[in-house]
């Protein structure tokens, strides 16, 4: 199952959209699809999120087990930004890549915090200065709960995908 949100426009329009996947045969009888859509001023960021996903894919090949290699959620965007909160096992890593910095080299730092703004020192810490990178992945160990990421380049496009495991 999928749930995508996707940003439209520079209205920030939102539509969230969530999916089963398959014949409804290899469906769950309680796999719903969702539509809301919400409004909201400022950056555009796109967020998705994946559910767990079923014990076996349709071709009948076992997928991994839960909470290995699983993305939590997507975020990219432009500029500096504070991504929306997430959620995270104890061990954990960051696949992210930066491009597109106008005037070539930039600074690109990624800083994890908690929820009350305080800076996790067990978090995920990204620190580039170039013309682009990635994708890169960054580990955390003994890390687990809610957290969201702070953003701080000089205009660069930017990918970050928290994946637990």
């Amino acid at each position: 199952m999928k749930i995508t949100t996707i940003m439209i426009g520079a209205a920030g329009l939102a539509a969230v959209v969530l999916t089963g996947c398959g014949s409804q045969a290899s469906r769950p009888a309680a796999a719903p699809t969702v539509t809301h859509a919400v409004t909201s001023p400022g950056p555009t960021v796109t967020k998705t999120v994946y559910a767990p996903a079923p014990s076996q894919n349709s071709g009948g090949t076992p997928t991994p087990p839960p909470g290995t290699n699983q993305v939590i959620v997507r975020f990219s965007g432009t500029g500096t930004q504070n991504t929306a909160t997430f959620t995270t096992p104890a061990s954990w890593h960051l696949s992210w890549a930066y491009w597109g910095c106008p005037g070539g080299t930039a600074n690109f730092t990624v800083d994890e915090y908690r929820p009350d703004g305080s800076l996790d020192p067990n978090g995920i810490f990204v620190n580039e200065l170039g013309t682009g990178r990635g994708p890169v992945a960054t580990y955390a160990y003994g890390d687990a709960g809610t957290h969201y990421l702070s953003i701080n380049t000089e205009g660069c496009s930017w990918s970050l995908v928290p994946v637990t495991g």
